[in-house]
C-alpha cells in the first residue's frame, strides 16, 4: 500500500516462508481465473472498440467492406460532438465555481470518550454548574462535530489539489479522465487512496529556548485513472457490489519491473525469476490492443511488445489455506475463510501477495480500493452503455444519408453529346472551363439542336438533406445532447430570449435530463471522498479531524439555472426583516450571491476570518455610539434641569445660594436613579410651597422654602407628589 522506494530487495521473501510449490499453485489459479475474466468480458471489449471507431468517424470493418471503392466514404462525427459536448457540459456543471462534494457531521455523531468529556466540561464550565438537558448535550455535540467536519472538509481539499503523486494532478483532471472514458465506453475507473510517505518539517524549542526544525513525516492519499481496457471485473456478478473481485492489467519495461524490487511489498526474488524465464519480456498484444493500434498511427510500429512485461494484480477475495501457503501472514482462525487480499503475477509467478491492509484498519466495513462512474446503468451489462452506444443507429443513419447525398450530387454534371455534329478532333473525356468543340455538320435541319446538352437528373438533394437533419434530430433526442446545451443559440427560442439570463435559463432547463448521469457521478464522487475520509482517520495524526463524518456530494445542485438561483438570493436578502437578520449568516449568503454570477469569490468578499474582525469592531463601534447618545441624552437633561431650576428661582424670588443648593440636590436625585418628570414635578410643588413658606416665615412660621423643595426633590420616590399638576412657573 505504500509507496516507499526503499531498498527491501528480497525482504518480503526472507521474512516470509514461501513456499514455491503452493506459490505456483496460486499463480497458476490466479492466471486460470484471469483467462475466465477475460473471456467473460470479450463481447464488452468489441462494443468499446464500436465505441473507439465511432468517436474517431471511422467505419467498422463489417461496413468497409461493402462500400464501393468508386463512391463516397463520408462520416459526419456527431458522436464525437456528442460525447465532447456532454463531457463539456458535465464538467462545466461540477467544477465551475463550488466543490461538487462536502463532508458532514453524522446526524447524530459519536465521539470518543476524550472528545466527549471535553464538549461535557465546556458545558459545565459555560453553565456554571446548573444542570444540563439531553438536548443541550446533543445540540454541544453536534456543533462540535460540525466544526470537525469543517476543518477536515478543508485538509481533504488540500489533498485533493495533488491527488495524482508524482504527475501533480488534481482531482478535477483525475474525474475528467473518469467521465469521459464513462461517456465513451460506459464505465469510468479511479484506483486509490494509496498512501505516500512526504517528508516534511515542523517548528520546536528545544530546551535553551530556541526554535528549530524538526522533520515530520506525513501521508497523503494518492490515487489513479485506470484505462477501462486494462480492467477486469467479475462479469458473472449483476452489481458491482457483489463482485468477487477485480483484475487489473500492467504492461511495464523491464527496468520498471526492476524497479518493483525497491518496494517492500514485492518479493524480489520472483521478479528476478521472471526475468530469468522470460529475458526479452513476456507481453503479448491482445486483439482489441491491435485493433486500436490500427485506428491510429501506430498501426506500422514494429515489434510492440520488444522487451515488455505483462504483470496482472488481483484485489478480491481468495483462500486463506492457500494465500498462507504462498507466504502470506493469515492468523489461525481465518485460514478456513476467504480472505480479501491482494496478489500480483506474471505469467504463473506470484511477485507479490498480501492481506488486504485496509482490512486491519479502522473503515467501518469494507474499504473499497476501486471507484467507478456508470454513465447510463443497463440491466444487460456490468460495465453500462457508453454515448456512442446509445446514438449508434442514428449515427450509422447519418452517415448512410450523407454518402446518398454526397454520391448523388457528384452526378450533377452529365451531358449528352451528339458525335455525330461534333469533330472528331474534339476530347469528349471531360468538360472544363473555357474549352471549345467544334461542329462539323451542314445540314440546315440540325441547325438548331445543340451537339452537347446536359441531362437533369432527379438526385434528391432537399429530401436527402432533411433525412439527415431527421436522424441529426433523432440523436438530439438520443442523447439529449442538443445545440442549446452546447450553447448554440441559433436553434434556440425567439428573439426576446436571446439574452445573457435567457440563455442560461434556455441551458438551465436543457441540463435537467443530465440529472441521472450527475446522480450517477455524485456516488463515484462519494465514494472517493469517504475513502479519503478513513484514509485520514487512520493516517491523519492531527486529533481535530476525528470524528464521525460522511460525504455529500452536490452535482444535482448544479442544474438550476444560475441567474433563477441568483434572483432567489436576491429575493430572500431583501425579504429579511430586522427579527430575522439576527438568525441569518449573513457572510454566507453575501458568498453564495458573488459565487452564483461566476464571480472570484476570493477576490471580493472577505473570508471568515475578516469577517469575524469585521462583526466584532462593528459591535465595538455600535457600543460606543450607543454610550455616546447615553452621555449625549444625559447631558440635555442635565442642561433642561438647569433651565427649568433658573426659572423656578427667578420667578420665586430665591436666593442665589438657594439655586445653587438646589441644583445641587436635583443633579444628585438624578444621579441616584430618579425619573426626570418625577424630578420636575417635584420641582414645582417644591417652588409652590415656597411662596407659602415665605409668607409663614414672614409670620415667623417654618424655616426656609427652598430646602423644602428640594428635600422633597431628593428623597421622596413617590411620582404622586403633591402640586405636580400645578403650573409651571414662567420668568
Amino acid at each position: 500500500m505504500a509507496d516507499q522506494t526503499v531498498d527491501t530487495t528480497g525482504a518480503l521473501a526472507a521474512r516470509l516462508k514461501i513456499d514455491p510449490e503452493a506459490a505456483r499453485a496460486l499463480g497458476i489459479a490466479m492466471a486460470t481465473k484471469f483467462a475466465s475474466y477475460e473471456r467473460d468480458r470479450k463481447l464488452a471489449e468489441l462494443q468499446w472498440v464500436r465505441n473507439a471507431r465511432q468517436f474517431l468517424g471511422q467505419y467498422d470493418q463489417e461496413i468497409e467492406k461493402t462500400l464501393d471503392p468508386n463512391r463516397s466514404r463520408a462520416y459526419p462525427k456527431a458522436t464525437r460532438v456528442k460525447c465532447i459536448s456532454m463531457l463539456s457540459r458535465l464538467m462545466n456543471m461540477l467544477f465551475q465555481t463550488e466543490k461538487c462534494w462536502g463532508i458532514t457531521a453524522s446526524a447524530v455523531p459519536e465521539l470518543d470518550q476524550e472528545d466527549l468529556q471535553k464538549v461535557l466540561d465546556d458545558l459545565s464550565a459555560a453553565s456554571e454548574g446548573g444542570e444540563l438537558t439531553d438536548d443541550t448535550i446533543e445540540q454541544a455535540i453536534r456543533k462540535f462535530a460540525a466544526v470537525r467536519a469543517a476543518r477536515l472538509e478543508l485538509e481533504v481539499e488540500d489533498q485533493l489539489q495533488e491527488l495524482g503523486g508524482t504527475s501533480s494532478e488534481d482531482f478535477t483532471q483525475l474525474c475528467r479522465q473518469v467521465m469521459f472514458s464513462g461517456i465513451r465506453y460506459g464505465m469510468g475507473v479511479l484506483k486509490g487512496p494509496f498512501t505516500e510517505v512526504q517528508q516534511q518539517r515542523t517548528w520546536k524549542r528545544d530546551d535553551n529556548g530556541r526554535m528549530m526544525a524538526v522533520p515530520l513525516e506525513s501521508y497523503r492519499p494518492r490515487f489513479e485513472f485506470v484505462p477501462l481496457w486494462d480492467y477486469y471485473p467479475d462479469m458473472s456478478s449483476r452489481h458491482l457490489k457483489g463482485m468477487e473481485g477485480q483484475f487489473e492489467r500492467h504492461v511495464m519495461s523491464k527496468h520498471q519491473l526492476i524497479m518493483l524490487k525497491q518496494r517492500p511489498d514485492f518479493i524480489g526474488s520472483q521478479i528476478d525469476e521472471v526475468i530469468r524465464l522470460h529475458p526479452d519480456g513476456n507481453y503479448t498484444s491482445k486483439s482489441w490492443e491491435t485493433e486500436i493500434r490500427a485506428m491510429g498511427v501506430q498501426t506500422q510500429v514494429a515489434d510492440v511488445a520488444r522487451g515488455k512485461y505483462e504483470a496482472l494484480g488481483w484485489d478480491g477475495y481468495w483462500s486463506g489455506k492457500d494465500l498462507a501457503a504462498a507466504g502470506v501472514q493469515v492468523p489461525e482462525d481465518k485460514l478456513n475463510e476467504d480472505l480479501r487480499c491482494t496478489v500480483w503475477f506474471s505469467g504463473n509467478i506470484v511477485i507479490k501477495a498480501e492481506l488486504d491492509p485496509w482490512s486491519e484498519l479502522d473503515t467501518d466495513g469494507e474499504m473499497p480500493m476501486y471507484h467507478h462512474f456508470i454513465f447510463e446503468e443497463n440491466e444487460a451489462t456490468l460495465v453500462g452503455n457508453g454515448l456512442p452506444q446509445i446514438m449508434r443507429d442514428s449515427q450509422m443513419s447519418i452517415c448512410s444519408s450523407t454518402r446518398i447525398l454526397l454520391d448523388n450530387a457528384s452526378i450533377m454534371r452529365v451531358f449528352e453529346m451528339n458525335t455525330g455534329l461534333l469533330s472528331l478532333n474534339n476530347d469528349t473525356s471531360s468538360i472544363v472551363g473555357d474549352k471549345i468543340f467544334y461542329r462539323e455538320d451542314t445540314s440546315p435541319a440540325t441547325a438548331n439542336i445543340p451537339a452537347i446538352r446536359p441531362i437533369d437528373l432527379s438526385l434528391r438533394v432537399g429530401e436527402l438533406t432533411n433525412m439527415v437533419n431527421l436522424f441529426q434530430g433523432f440523436a438530439d433526442q438520443e442523447t439529449f445532447v442538443s445545440p442549446a446545451t452546447g450553447g448554440d443559440m441559433q436553434k434556440g427560442p425567439s428573439e426576446p430570449m436571446r439574452t445573457a439570463t435567457g440563455a442560461s435559463m434556455i441551458q438551465g432547463a436543457a441540463a435537467l435530463p443530465f440529472k441521472d448521469v450527475v446522480r450517477n457521478f455524485d456516488r463515484f464522487v462519494e465514494s472517493v471522498i469517504g475513502s479519503i475520509i478513513v484514509f485520514n482517520r487512520n493516517f491523519n495524526a492531527d486529533p481535530k479531524l476525528r470524528g464521525d463524518f460522511k460525504p455529500v456530494a452536490r452535482g444535482a445542485t448544479s442544474l438550476m439555472a444560475k441567474e433563477i438561483l441568483g434572483m432567489q438570493l436576491d429575493n430572500f436578502a431583501n425579504t429579511i426583516s430586522d427579527g430575522e437578520r439576527p438568525y441569518v449568516k449573513m457572510h454566507g449568503l453575501v458568498r453564495a450571491r458573488a459565487r452564483v454570477r461566476d464571480l472570484t469569490v476570493t477576490d471580493i468578499v472577505v473570508d471568515d476570518e475578516e469577517a469575524k474582525a469585521i462583526d466584532t469592531n462593528t459591535a465595538a463601534q455600535q457600543a460606543a455610539a450607543a454610550d455616546r447618545q447615553n452621555k449625549l441624552a444625559d447631558a440635555e437633561i442635565r442642561n433642561t434641569i438647569g433651565n427649568t431650576l433658573k426659572a423656578a428661582t427667578q420667578a420665586g424670588k430665591n436666593t442665589a445660594s438657594s439655586d445653587a443648593t438646589t441644583v445641587k440636590v436635583i443633579l444628585d436625585a438624578l444621579e441616584k436613579g430618579l425619573p426626570l418628570d418625577a424630578i420636575l414635578r417635584s420641582i414645582t410643588a417644591g417652588t409652590a410651597g415656597a411662596g407659602a413658606a415665605a409668607a409663614a416665615e414672614g409670620a415667623g412660621g417654618a424655616p426656609g422654602p427652598g430646602d423644602t423643595g428640594a428635600v422633597q426633590a431628593a428623597g421622596n420616590q413617590d411620582t404622586t407628589v403633591p402640586g405636580a399638576n400645578a403650573a409651571m412657573p414662567v420668568a
